[in-house]
């Protein structure tokens, strides 16, 4: 028991021991912060909480606020300096005097200080101006271009105040007017839908409420040339069925060739009717050589020679015609061949509702023409200005996709190259691809997308401009009435690119175009049409597109960019 009193005698000692030293222990001291460096402020107004609606402009120790002269600032709501709220921000241990938070009158030097802990006071002056709004935006010309059509240039602001407008070499800016967007208190030293002369760059001045003004300069400025694809493009024009004199359902091919548009008509007899393509005037009727056989279709070469194909239904004769340009009075029959083949009589079997070309004509060419509702697809080649063989080499495509068992009534085979196996785009209902000329096996095809091809499509063009290869189709959208449609462009020359998802983020590197909406009245036939042109310089490219009972739109694309 003694040996236990001790060793608790011990512990009690070593604890008071303890206790007697923490006493002893000098408390740590708390270090005062000695900042006083504003770290944040801005203004907001009644009733908007802690919102950040004005930023401050620092100078050493003077912050000046531009307060809108109204806000909203396309209200009538006049600001009122003398009920600012500041809010704002310093060092921890700091503190602003007199506090900030609550109304302040701006409308005259207002002094704060900021005391760190240690007691440092620094000292700011916040100064406050009513401002105009000075911005400049939306800024459009108007003008009216040599072939009388209504065109239109958006403007694009530069930091240096300059608003340049674009224009492609050789455009000529008839009767040029100018639109833009100001703030509704702000005035301009050019009124809105005036008439401008761009020859020499034009200052544009605008005044605020305050009586402040900016000085815009309007220029007009080429292009920049791309090595590579299209650029600048435009709606070049527009026109209703009723412009041309559309009739139900007749209205299904065009063809370009010069400067001239051919709209073909399968009335009985078929006609071939010619507009200027760039302005879709009326020129003449061309000649039609097949009587009273119907004719659905008439394509370009590469040189503007143009062929006009006869309908031809099981046991007829299917016929083209070869026409030097749209002027031509004379064609020449270029095929006369029975469409009596074995292998393509299906339901249908018909062949002449679509046919596509790729070559010259005067040189090497592929011409190639399926049969409706088949799997068929003949080919005739031209070498050195002649047909080969009148009897073309029949060609089974084996490939069939997403259902399809046969192409249906409407399907498209595009050759890519005039070689004697081209390869060749196959565009029908439920799929395009890429077929090997040699094997008919489908290479690589489009994603089976809506928002890749629509809900429907067929009308195919191909062409090369400014280093690269297109295709061109039209897709029909939203209604299977068929009477929605876009034009679409697709940048084909990297065929690895052609099963790119529609929600790709490089999409946009494939499906380069996609116009506005074209529409008309109800389409049951599903026809449309679609071709490509070009100016004499190869420096703009033309795409006409045409929708039964619809119209016909041209869009333009360039070799320049902005």
């Amino acid at each position: 028991m003694q040996t236990m009193k001790r060793i608790s005698s011990f512990i009690i000692f070593t604890m008071a021991a303890g206790s007697l030293f923490t006493a002893c222990r000098k408390a740590d001291e708390i270090k005062r912060n000695p900042a006083n460096t504003l770290s944040d402020i801005y203004a907001t107004k009644d009733g908007n909480g802690r919102d950040r609606l004005f930023n401050p402009r620092y100078s050493n120790d003077t912050i000046y606020f531009d307060i809108p002269y109204y806000f909203p600032e396309d209200s009538d709501n006049e600001m009122d300096l003398t009920k600012l709220i500041l809010r704002g921000s310093v060092p921890s241990d700091s503190y602003i005097t007199p506090a900030i938070g609550v109304f302040t009158d701006l409308s005259k030097p207002y002094t704060f200080s900021v005391v760190s802990g240690t007691g440092e006071v620094k000292k700011y002056v916040v100064m406050a101006k009513k401002v105009g709004n000075l911005t400049l935006s939306n800024v459009t010309i108007t003008y009216t271009d040599a072939g009388g059509t209504s065109q239109e240039i958006d403007g694009v602001l530069q930091p240096s105040g300059e608003v340049l407008f674009y224009v492609l070499p050789g455009t000529v800016l008839n009767n040029t007017k100018i639109s833009y967007e100001i703030n509704k208190h702000s005035t301009a030293s050019i009124a809105n839908d005036a008439a401008v002369d761009l020859a020499q760059p034009l200052p544009l001045v605008v005044t605020g409420k305050d009586g402040v003004t900016k000085t815009y300069t309007l220029k007009t400025a080429e292009p920049i040339k791309l090595a590579y694809g299209v650029g600048i493009n435009r709606q070049l024009w527009a026109k209703a069925g009723s412009d041309f004199g559309f009739t139900a359902n007749n209205e299904v091919s065009i063809a370009v060739s010069g400067d001239h548009l051919i709209l073909v008509r399968r009335t009985n007899p078929s006609k071939f009717s010619v507009y200027n393509c760039f302005t879709a005037a009326y020129v003449q009727e061309m000649y039609n050589p097949f009587g009273s056989q119907l004719s659905f279709q008439m394509v370009e070469d590469t040189v503007g020679n143009l062929l006009a194909a006869s309908w031809a239904p099981k046991n007829a004769k299917f016929m083209l015609y070869k026409y030097k340009n749209a002027l031509d009075g004379a064609p020449v029959k270029l095929i006369d061949w029975t469409n009596n083949n074995p292998a393509a009589i299906a339901l249908d079997g018909g062949v002449g509702r679509r046919v596509n070309i790729y070559g010259n004509l005067d040189g090497n060419a592929v011409i190639m023409a399926p049969a409706g509702q088949s799997n068929i697809i003949f080919r005739w080649r031209v070498q050195n200005g002649v047909v080969v063989s009148q009897t073309p080499e029949t060609l089974t495509y084996t490939g069939l996709a997403n259902g399809a068992t046969n192409f249906g009534f409407y399907a498209e085979a595009q050759p890519v190259s005039a070689g004697a196996n081209a390869d060749y785009f196959i565009n029908y209902q439920f799929d395009i691809a890429l077929v090997n000329g040699a094997t008919q096996a489908r290479t690589v095809a489009f994603a089976n997308e809506v928002g890749n091809f629509g809900i429907f499509h067929m009308p195919t063009a191909y062409t090369r401009f400014n280093n690269a290869n297109y295709l061109a189709i039209v897709k029909y959208v939203a209604s299977y009435d068929l009477n929605r449609i876009h034009t679409c462009l697709f940048d084909v020359t990297n065929t690895s690119r052609l099963g790119m998802s529609s929600a790709d983020p490089n999409y946009s590197t494939f499906n380069v175009f996609t116009s506005a909406e074209q529409n008309g009245t109800l389409n049951g036939n599903g026809t449309a049409d679609i071709c490509i042109g070009f100016s004499q310089n190869k420096e703009r490219m033309q795409v006409y597109t045409l929708l039964t009972n619809g119209g016909i739109v041209a869009h333009e694309f360039t070799t320049y960019a902005k």
